[in-house]
């Protein structure tokens, strides 16, 4: 039986997580068990230390693509 089950890819899954049931992130994105919270904590202090959001990708997109 497939793990993923997402229709969705990019963007549009990264907002499904961040806007879905707050246990859903920790089961996508990695090991590390990650928080909603503790995610956006994670962009804030990138944004901080001046990473930007790419030509195509945003910063939460690369984030999640880091941590799955």
């Amino acid at each position: 039986q497939p793990y993923h089950t997402s229709a969705l890819s990019g963007t549009a899954w990264v907002t499904e997580l961040l806007t879905g049931h707050p246990e859903r992130i920790r089961c996508e994105l990695g090991v590390l068990g990650v928080r909603k919270h503790v995610f956006y904590v994670l962009i804030n202090l990138l944004r901080q230390a001046g990473c930007r959001d790419s030509k195509h990708v945003p910063l939460e997109e690369q984030l999640a693509i880091f941590l799955y």
